[in-house]
């Protein structure tokens, strides 16, 4: 069998039928020397899905089955010769968006001709390297990890909101570099979500009941399982925020964690990003707010020169806090922390990080995601993306 190179990575393949590769693969055979092993659609490489080869890459004409990955990151991707041909120059391809009508015709008919003697359904091979980095533009790195929750349509970040009874809607927006495939998971060990192509943007619900379900939806579904609607998350029972008793407020606690990887699973596919909280409030939720003076780093800096601020958090019945909110302790692992802090009556947006005067009682408070232990250090909480209160001091 030939052996053919990349003119710029120099890198071996083996030049043959996919018939043969497919034997090879399915016999527990090699090709070229390396083992061959059949893969998903998951493990087609960064630069047809993303890179430099996107633009005229369309996964949906791959046969899925027959996709053959070496061990040393060599990809044989095979097409049917009638789907090959469609993507490079049907209705939907690159070719129709960039040329004239006219030249549009004259290359496609052109290219047509030159395979038309070939059989409709012969497979076609596309043999793709794992992080190829021999020219700029085509550069592949490992996976790098990051993604944000949205509120849906817009840019605005959001870790809680009230469910009314249809649950509340977020968008995962994902900002990782070189990714192919990922992984989501929402607290339960054997429900993860899995996305077999880089999806931009996920929309996700969770809902404030017994069910504590959770699912995905907006999606080609072709490419993440399970289906859309599915339960593949599941919340803890219902938190008091005065964790003694319920009159402080209460809401329901999701965790989320996503992995990512690229090329040859690289990145963190094996290890979850530290869970995020989301906070669901229930529909019966009574909202509160009050007026401070604000200043992002210094309490005396919030009661000389403060910004003006409204504040909004859960309706607290025991008075324990300003303007009916609650004010916990500054000890995490002896009391409970205070009211959970918005920047907007629909308790979506977090409110910011810092110090909130309150001229009636000369106090000020703190609003973070942290808190003071025993030891005088602060005590990050895991994931915890909603801000509370979470100390106070007077005649700051």
């Amino acid at each position: 069998m030939a052996i053919i190179k990349d003119k710029k990575s120099q890198k071996a393949f083996e030049f043959t039928s996919h018939a043969a590769i497919s034997a090879s693969a399915a016999a527990g055979g090699t090709i070229n020397g390396q083992i061959a092993r059949f893969v998903g659609v998951d493990k087609i490489p960064f630069r047809l899905k993303q890179g430099d080869q996107s633009f005229y890459f369309d996964i949906t004409k791959v046969e899925t089955s027959s996709i053959v990955r070496t061990n040393d990151g060599i990809v044989y991707i095979p097409y049917k010769k009638s789907n090959w041909q469609d993507m490079l120059i049907g209705n939907n391809s690159d070719a129709k968006l960039k040329f004239s009508d006219t030249a549009y015709q004259q290359i496609s008919s052109a290219f047509a001709a030159k395979i038309s003697n070939i059989n409709d359904d012969l497979l076609i091979t596309q043999i793709v390297e794992e992080f190829y980095t021999a020219s700029d533009a085509a550069f592949v790195g490992s996976a790098t990890s990051s993604y944000d929750l949205k509120i849906p349509s817009t840019t605005r970040l959001s870790y809680s909101g009230i469910d009314a009874g249809a649950g509340v809607d977020f968008n995962i927006d994902n900002n990782s570099s070189f990714v192919t495939h990922g992984e989501f998971n929402i607290g339960l060990a054997n429900a993860q979500l899995s996305q077999s192509i880089f999806f931009t943007s996920s929309l996700i619900n969770f809902k404030n009941t017994a069910a504590n379900s959770s699912s995905f939806s907006s999606h080609n579904f072709t490419f993440s399982t399970p289906t859309s609607g599915s339960v593949i998350g599941i919340g803890s029972d219902v938190i008091n925020i005065n964790s003694s008793s319920a009159t402080s407020g209460t809401y329901r606690r999701f965790l989320i964690k996503g992995r990512f990887a690229g090329d040859g699973d690289s990145g963190s596919l094996y290890d979850f990003q530290t869970a995020r909280e989301i906070v669901i409030y229930s529909s019966s939720a009574v909202v509160a707010s009050g007026s401070f003076l604000y200043h992002p780093f210094r309490d005396d800096y919030a009661k000389s020169q403060g910004v003006a601020t409204e504040i909004f958090y859960l309706s607290s019945s025991d008075n324990a806090g300003p303007s009916g909110s609650y004010t916990g302790s500054c000890v995490i692992d002896t009391s409970p922390l205070g009211s959970t802090i918005h920047s907007t009556a629909t308790l979506r947006e977090t409110a910011s990080y810092g110090f909130y005067y309150n001229p009636e009682t000369d106090t000020s408070y703190l609003v973070s995601s942290s808190a003071v232990g025993n030891d005088g250090g602060a005590i990050e909480f895991g994931g915890m993306r909603v801000p509370r209160i979470v100390s106070k001091s007077v005649n700051p």
